[in-house]
């Protein structure tokens, strides 16, 4: 329980020096009581003035209040001091336990803020993981049908999500069309053949046309979020645009069953994700391109080469040699070697088609070819097709040379003819020169004047021999 204090007293001094001075009335009280007890005078004021008067001593008795108040002053201000550095303690005491709480809070301010940052950081991992792992899977999977579902797996692996859906835009960017997914509902929707209309369905919809990510905290409250039967779950969404440079390729959507599962710092490390992801898909795109054009190369290659074998082997005298051990002879007609049983023959091909035959028939009809002659024989055969295809080449590269070098001396020569006789004489002797064993004629025509009879009548292959004799 407080001490009540007197109003008018305010301090320990002020009581103390009070109580001095009270306590120092006292002494001059009684000494005057018994000096005026001793001289037999009776209790009055002129008593009280005679024996002050007369007695010294009592005038120093009468200064004893003046002395004990001072001194009792003197302890009053020392018991103040104390009680000021007792109270001055007892705050900063409570400054010290204040502080010491604050800290605490602060430190499990900072200890929380900690766990979130480690968190965080974790996190922030586990994406760049991914990252990585979806950029090595760009490199070892080059299949886009199998290259997208295993992404949209490792994203729902790593995350725990919801639902994980890749899209890609068709050729006429009108709709984002569903290519992977993991969900139970994003594999009927993928069935279904799931697409949403670029700039006007869900937020996949809004991020391929304007090719900025989009986050929907809550998806009942958001007005671009597609309501879709087939994932009841979801309670926010995440979409990032699929982007080669500035052209926007597709959507990878990310839609979890809690509230504000995403954020702003999410967008900044799986936007690295979706840039890995559309190279992904990018360079796989691209494999598959050359591999088709590379393919369709390959057949045009083929046809082509098997037109102008077909061709050129027509024109050859010779369409073969054979060697009995002996001499080798050359073969006019086809050898009827592969109707025996005991003759062994090996396909020469060039470009997969078979240009010729390469047949052996052993003189002891006992004998079985090993595996190294097989191996010999099969070997030489693919040397022989290279070197029959460069000679080819070669001919039809001469006779090619030699035919631009013909027409360029035609055209330098009738370039310098301004005269229409001698443009024509020139054209004909040019041509009679070069084509040996031939007549050429060239007569001008009127372009709108109609067949003569005798053309009409004439023979088609003399026509045609006229004709080519005019070109």
């Amino acid at each position: 329980m407080t001490k009540q204090r007197s109003p008018l007293l305010k301090n320990e001094t002020q009581r103390y020096a009070a109580a001095g001075i009270f306590f120092g009335l006292l002494f001059p009280v009684i000494a005057t009581s018994v000096r005026i007890v001793n001289l037999g005078l009776p209790f009055s004021f002129s008593s009280i003035a005679m024996v002050q008067a007369t007695d010294s001593l009592l005038w120093i008795i009468n200064t004893a209040p003046l002395f004990l108040g001072f001194f009792a002053a003197l302890a009053g201000r020392r018991q103040d001091n104390l009680i000021n550095t007792y109270e001055k303690l007892k705050q900063r005491e409570s400054e010290l336990e204040s502080a010491q709480n604050e800290l605490g809070l602060r430190v499990e301010e900072r200890t929380r803020e900690l766990v979130i940052a480690n968190q965080q950081m974790g996190k922030r991992a586990e994406q760049l993981k991914l990252v990585a792992e979806v950029a090595k899977s760009a490199i070892s999977i080059q299949d886009v049908d199998r290259l997208l579902p295993y992404i949209a797996q490792l994203i729902h692996q790593s995350f725990s999500i919801y639902h994980v859906g890749i899209f890609l835009l068709d050729k006429q960017k009108q709709y984002a069309i569903l290519r992977a997914s993991n969900s139970g509902g994003g594999l009927i929707m993928l069935k279904r053949g799931h697409r949403l209309k670029i700039g006007e369905q869900g937020i996949v919809g809004f991020v391929t046309s304007r090719g900025v990510p989009r986050i929907a905290l809550d998806v009942g409250q958001d007005a671009a979020f597609f309501d879709n039967p087939d994932l009841p779950g979801t309670r926010s969404e995440l979409a990032l645009p699929l982007k080669i440079g500035e052209m926007i390729i597709g959507a990878l959507d990310l839609q979890s069953t809690e509230e504000k599962a995403f954020n702003e710092e999410d967008i900044s490390v799986l936007s690295i994700l979706s840039d890995q992801v559309a190279i992904a898909i990018q360079n796989a795109r691209s494999l598959e391109q050359a591999q088709r054009a590379l393919y369709e190369a390959e057949v045009a290659t083929r046809q082509l080469s098997g037109e102008a074998w077909k061709g050129y082997a027509k024109k050859l005298q010779t369409r073969g040699y054979r060697y009995d051990g002996v001499k080798s002879e050359a073969l006019i007609v086809a050898s009827d070697s592969n109707k025996q049983k005991d003759a062994l023959s090996i396909p020469v091909q060039v470009r997969g088609h078979t240009i010729g035959h390469l047949k052996l028939r052993a003189l002891d009809a006992t004998h079985r070819w090993t595996d190294d002659e097989h191996a010999i024989i099969e070997a030489t055969a693919e040397r022989v097709a290279l070197a029959l295809d460069g000679a080819r080449l070669l001919d039809e590269a001469q006779k090619r040379a030699a035919r631009e070098s013909f027409l360029s001396d035609v055209g330098a020569k009738l370039g310098t003819s301004f005269q229409l006789d001698s443009i024509l004489r020139d054209t004909v002797e040019e041509l009679g020169q070069t084509l040996t064993g031939s007549t050429v004629s060239f007569q001008l025509v009127n372009p709108s004047a109609p067949p003569k009879a005798e053309e009409a009548n004439e023979d088609p292959a003399r026509r045609k021999k006229s004709e080519q004799g005019r070109q």
